[in-house]
């Protein structure tokens, strides 16, 4: 039989809390990762497409400019959510007996 409680802490691993809350199911691959190589591994890819897309320096920076404005939309909008959400499970652990 299983320590079922040392499998409770392994899920509680904030990625895969992340996942969870995000898309609402349980995730095997979890991101190890530092956040820096996580943002430049995710970055890359667009960033080198628009370079291809925008050869001329100011195209490129319109493009950019356009590109972190939606990304900083992203940014606020899903920290805000995740501090609601930190907040409600806060606030349930504190209800709770």
């Amino acid at each position: 039989m299983s320590d079922y409680t040392k499998d409770i802490f392994v899920r509680s691993d904030l990625g895969q809390i992340r996942e969870f809350l995000l898309h609402g199911v349980e995730t095997y691959e979890i991101e190890n990762n530092p956040y820096n190589i996580r943002l430049k591994q995710g970055s890359d890819p667009i960033y080198e497409r628009l370079r291809r897309i925008y050869p001329d320096e100011k195209h490129m920076d319109e493009a950019n400019s356009d590109l972190a404005q939606a990304l900083g939309t992203y940014e606020a909008v899903y920290t805000e959510i995740g501090m609601k959400a930190g907040a409600r499970i806060i606030f349930q652990l504190l209800l709770s007996d």
